[in-house]
């Protein structure tokens, strides 16, 4: 057993834990890998975002032709 985890398997966790909480040793591996590899950070800025964002899109009006509202706010 490699106590590292690859940046795929990694990233699959990053979405595992947004969905389901992962078991300690996962946890721990995770931490330690993101805690090295600065893209693996970014990709989970990125999937942190991407998930707060996600129940919003159901409130966009995406007719053709509309322009988004500017006075909207979105929020990380």
């Amino acid at each position: 057993m490699n106590i590292f985890h690859s940046c795929e398997r990694a990233a699959e966790l990053i979405s595992q834990a947004m969905d389901e909480p992962l078991d300690l040793t996962d946890q721990m591996r995770l931490r330690i890998h993101l805690s090295m590899c600065g893209n693996c950070q970014e990709v989970e800025n990125q999937m942190a975002t991407l998930h707060a964002l996600a129940p919003q899109l159901g409130l966009l009006d995406l007719e053709m032709g509309d322009e988004p509202d500017p006075t909207t706010e979105y929020t990380r």
